[in-house]
C-alpha cells in the first residue's frame, strides 16, 4: 500500500479512534476553567515491519572488489571505504553527482553481489531492494578476473532472480581495471561477448 504511494502522496494504514473532547468544550459562563475532559476511543492496532528504500537515480552494482566504491568516489564528493580486498563496502554509500549548479543526481554504491544473493546469501541481499528504486544501473565489471564475462553473467542473473524488473532497467557496463595487464588482455573477448548480446 505504501509502496504504491508516490512522492508527496500519503497512505492511510489504520484509521484512528474517535477523539475525545478537551476541557475547552465544557467551558461555560459559570465555569470559566473547567476541569472536565472526555477521553477518546481506542483505535485499531497493527504490527508493521517497515523496509525503507534509498532514493537514488542510479545504482552501482557488481561483484565484490570490482571497483564500485572507487567509481563513486571519483564521480561524487562521497568518500566510501576503499581497499584492495572484497567486502570493503558493508552498507550502501550515497553520492551526489553535480552536472551544474541546478542539476544533480544521487548515486548509490551497493555491496558486492555473490552467487545466491537473491536467496539471502551474503551481505547484499538486504540491500537489493534499494536497487528497485533506481532508474538505471551501472554494472562495474572487474576486468582483472580470470573470466570477467562469467562474473558479469552471475551478477546479472542474481539481479534477475531477485526481481525480473531489475533486468529490464536501463544499464551501463563499466569495464574496470584496464590499467592491469590481465584486464587489458581480457577486454577483446569481454567486449565481443557483450556486443553479441546487443549490449
Amino acid at each position: 500500500m505504501v509502496r504504491k504511494a508516490g512522492n508527496k502522496e500519503r497512505a492511510l494504514l489504520l484509521p484512528d479512534g474517535r477523539g475525545g473532547r478537551g476541557n475547552a468544550s465544557f467551558k461555560s459562563g459559570n465555569n470559566k476553567v473547567p476541569k472536565t475532559a472526555e477521553n477518546g476511543e481506542e483505535g485499531p492496532e497493527m504490527w508493521l515491519e517497515l523496509k525503507p528504500k534509498l532514493v537514488a537515480e542510479v545504482g552501482i552494482v557488481g561483484a565484490p572488489n570490482a571497483g564500485k566504491s572507487t567509481l563513486l568516489s571519483v564521480i561524487s564528493p562521497a568518500q566510501p571505504a576503499i581497499a584492495n580486498y572484497p567486502f570493503t563496502t558493508l552498507l550502501p554509500n550515497l553520492g551526489v553527482v553535480s552536472f551544474d549548479y541546478e542539476s544533480t543526481m544521487v548515486v548509490a554504491d551497493l555491496p558486492g553481489l555473490l552467487e545466491g544473493a537473491h536467496r539471502g546469501f551474503g551481505l547484499v541481499c538486504e540491500f537489493l531492494r534499494h536497487v528497485e528504486r533506481c532508474s538505471a544501473l551501472v554494472h562495474v565489471a572487474d576486468g582483472s578476473g580470470q573470466q570477467p564475462e562469467l562474473e558479469f553473467d552471475a551478477v546479472q542473473l542474481e539481479l534477475e532472480l531477485f526481481s525480473p524488473e531489475l533486468a529490464e532497467k536501463p544499464n551501463v557496463v563499466a569495464y574496470n581495471k584496464m590499467d592491469l595487464p590481465e584486464a587489458y588482455e581480457n577486454w577483446p573477448l569481454f567486449k565481443e561477448k557483450l556486443q553479441g548480446r546487443g549490449i
